[in-house]
Parts: structure tokens; sequence; C-alpha cells
């Protein structure tokens, strides 16, 4: 089975415990099972790890490694937003 890259977020998960386990994760952290099938985290398909390509569940298209993928820049962003907004609200900065 095989997760969001972190084992966080909705992702696959453990087919054996339903823990959400990392993408790489050759097995399960919480309960050492193989990781050899897949569980979406999203409509709960079941099958080979191979069959989830591009870390899309192939019934329903979870991907679940998108929540990665938007994080780092969103955080980015806020923090120069933060930074403008202290910038121009402190008079002795500019």
């Amino acid at each position: 089975m095989a997760s969001s890259g972190t084992g966080r977020g909705t992702g696959l998960r453990c087919g054996n415990c339903q823990a959400p386990v990392a993408h790489r994760d050759p097995v399960c952290r919480s309960c050492g099972a193989r990781l050899e099938t897949a569980l979406c985290g999203k409509c709960g398909h079941r099958g080979k790890r191979e069959a989830f390509v591009h870390h899309r569940c192939p019934v329903c298209g979870h991907r679940w490694d998108l929540g990665e993928m938007v994080v780092l820049p969103l955080v980015v962003a806020l923090v120069i937003i933060a930074m403008l907004y202290i910038y121009f609200s402190i008079p002795g900065l500019r």
C-alpha cells in the first residue's frame, strides 16, 4: 500500500490495518505488513500498488500526493504576505 508521500492526510492506506503509509515504504510502519497492495483513502478501492500510477487511484482518480504539491507554495505565499504586511505597516521600515 502507499499513501501521501509523508503518510499524512488523505492518501492510500495499509490494506491490513488502514493506517496511512508513505508512498515508498516497503512495509507499514504501524503493523509491519508488506505493502504489496494499496487501498485508496477516498473510495476504498484495493488493488496492486503498481495499478496506482502517478499517485492516482485507478477507480476514482484520487491523487493522494496533491496535498504535498499545494502546501509548500501556500506556506511560502503566506510568509511573503506576512513580510509585506509588516514592512508596509511599520512606518520606520520604509
